[in-house]
């Protein structure tokens, strides 16, 4: 990691929320509106990997990233794109504040939507690059993209479709999907709704 000063760093990380806030918006677009009983606070840095960063003592959640995103475009990009997905239904209650496992869909979701800004804003050679640390690092990461990678292909509103029904990803069913009248194979809508 870069060393920053703690004046270069308060910079970065307004630089950060200005772009989280345009992936916020695109997410949007894609996705569906936010639908949180959480206020979102803007971006942070921790030593740890990227997540959701709740503090239920204020009702605020941040997205945290880490260290290796700092003045590095491409990691920033691919960490605020997944988190940013994760923020417009987050899997945890502010009532009871212990984090759920997520479902496939919603893994697959913010890695689909990671991978694609990777492409859009860096081209195919980083795009691709991405993808091959998925294969090497995290299959079940790629596992979860493909499967929602098969879900856009059938109807690329398919996720806003689903959540005008239920807008809490985690939570879609695969009776849900069904009802979208999609044509997937069979295993696709069970791989989707089963635990990430």
């Amino acid at each position: 990691m870069m060393r920053l000063s703690d004046e270069e760093l308060h910079l970065y990380t307004e630089e950060c929320n200005s772009r989280a806030d345009e992936l916020i918006g695109f997410a949007m677009e894609m996705f569906g509106p936010m639908t949180s009983v959480w206020e979102y606070d803007g971006v942070i840095f921790l030593d740890h990997p990227p997540h959701l960063h709740y503090r239920p003592d204020r009702g605020t959640v941040q997205i945290a990233l880490s260290y290796k995103a700092i003045n590095d475009d491409v990691q920033r990009d691919f960490q605020l794109a997944h988190e940013v997905c994760h923020l417009l239904y987050p899997s945890v209650s502010l009532g009871n504040p212990s984090e759920p496992a997520t479902n496939v869909i919603n893994e697959g979701i913010s890695t689909y939507f990671s991978v694609l800004v990777v492409d859009a804003v860096y081209g195919e050679v980083m795009s691709n690059s991405v993808l091959e640390s998925l294969v090497n690092h995290t299959p079940r990461y790629l596992f979860a993209l493909k499967q929602v990678m098969e879900l856009l292909h059938a109807d690329r509103d398919a996720v806003k479709k689903a959540r005008e029904v239920q807008s809490m990803v985690n939570e879609i069913t695969e009776g849900e999907l069904r009802a979208l009248g999609l044509s997937l194979p069979e295993e696709t809508y069970s791989a989707l709704t089963e635990a990430f």
